[in-house]
């Protein structure tokens, strides 16, 4: 009888504790972030971190939202869309988050995004460009950054404008989504202008030898170059490069718009273009860019990148949201997502039917190891 006693008396303690979570879990809103927080990707994973810390402290600081405090569940993807799948899978099954924010890479963003169409959880993609991310009619995910056929035609654009006589590329590219993506836009939107590639040119991610590559671009008729690498692979590019002797103007994509480019690639990334969604260096006239630098400044004693700053914009978009929907349904959440206007730390921000961002893209020069504004340079002749 004793032990039966003992027995409803543990069934019972359970019971209490599991109500008493239940109870603290909904004293809290919890949003999952994940990225590349290990890998070769990582310093993308950690300026997401970095911002999307500092806007939920100062939420919660001030109350956090009605009444309950903002609870981030990270994950760690390490920039592989195997892992966002599980991760993701993980977050809305075993965390029960609201939303999700991630990926950085397209690759890991569109294996995500599956994830979040089948459980019917808000997804907000920090920054991965691949077109197709918002295009296979996926109403749950909406994109922080201008997807890679609107950031290519903006290059493209200045590229015309600021180098009217340059019309024979060489084109390198990581052989994904997001590497065939920024081609296939370039070729797509440099048509109007007369572009031809004259040597394409492809590598597997994680390759550390790109001679052959650029030994026939040099060779061939090719009056600049344009490689869609993120920073790692973009680095080695850019040292290779030096060594091979060319001297053709180069553009980069907005992959490799990150410090730890211009740390790993030194010297060799001296006079390289690139687009990118945000830099200090091209943030002066925008309101919310200022105390957004200033607080990251005092915070982490760092200059942001694109990264932290898109981070930014998509967490504190994703507090608007949940606080427009007037309660914790992810329906509601997500049509407050697409209704949203507010003005990011990149310029007026709205959503259009398809869940991408209406911006302009913002083209940087490296000159002595700091981003300079593009746009700036006189036309070249």
């Amino acid at each position: 009888m004793a032990r039966h006693k003992r027995s409803r008396l543990a069934l019972v303690s359970a019971f209490l504790l599991a109500g008493t979570a239940q109870a603290m879990a909904a004293d809290t809103i919890k949003i999952g972030v994940f990225g590349p927080l290990s890998g070769d990707a990582a310093a993308m994973g950690q300026s997401e971190r970095d911002a999307v810390d500092l806007v939920v402290k100062q939420k919660n600081d001030a109350g956090g939202i009605r009444g309950k405090k903002i609870e981030i569940v990270y994950g760690d993807d390490a920039g592989k869309p195997e892992e966002a799948v599980n991760v993701a899978k993980r977050l809305i099954s075993r965390d029960n988050v609201l939303m999700l924010i991630g990926s950085m890479s397209s690759p890991a963003s569109l294996a995500s995004s599956q994830v979040s169409r089948a459980e019917e959880t808000p997804q907000i993609v920090v920054s991965g460009t691949a077109q197709k991310i918002t295009t296979m009619g996926n109403k749950w995910v909406f994109r922080s950054v201008v997807p890679d056929t609107k950031l290519v035609a903006d290059l493209v654009d200045f590229i015309h404008e600021k180098f009217p006589n340059t019309k024979k590329f060489g084109f390198l590219y990581v052989n994904d989504d997001f590497g065939r993506g920024g081609f296939e836009a370039f070729k797509a939107a440099g048509k109007k202008y007369g572009f031809e590639i004259v040597a394409e040119e492809r590598y597997t991610r994680g390759d550390i030898d790109f001679t052959a590559q650029l030994g026939r671009i040099k060779a061939s008729q090719a009056q600049a170059m344009v490689e869609w690498s993120r920073y790692t692979e973009g680095a080695l590019v850019a040292k290779q490069f030096a060594q091979s002797g060319s001297t053709l103007p180069r553009f980069g994509s907005d992959g490799v718009a990150s410090p730890r480019y211009i740390e790993l690639g030194g010297p060799a990334i001296d006079g390289v273009f690139y687009p990118t969604h945000f830099s200090a260096a091209t943030a002066a006239g925008i309101p919310a860019a200022m105390p957004y630098l200033d607080q990251m400044q005092k915070t982490y004693n760092k200059v942001p990148d694109t990264y932290g700053a898109t981070a930014f914009d998509a967490i504190t978009m994703a507090l608007i949201a949940i606080e427009s929907a007037g309660k914790e349904d992810k329906v509601a959440v997500r049509d407050a997502l697409a209704k949203l206007s507010f003005d990011s730390v990149r310029g007026p921000f709205k959503f259009d039917d398809k869940g991408d961002p209406i911006l302009t893209t913002h083209v940087v020069k490296i000159v002595g190891g700091k981003e300079t504004n593009a746009r700036d340079i006189p036309v070249q002749k």
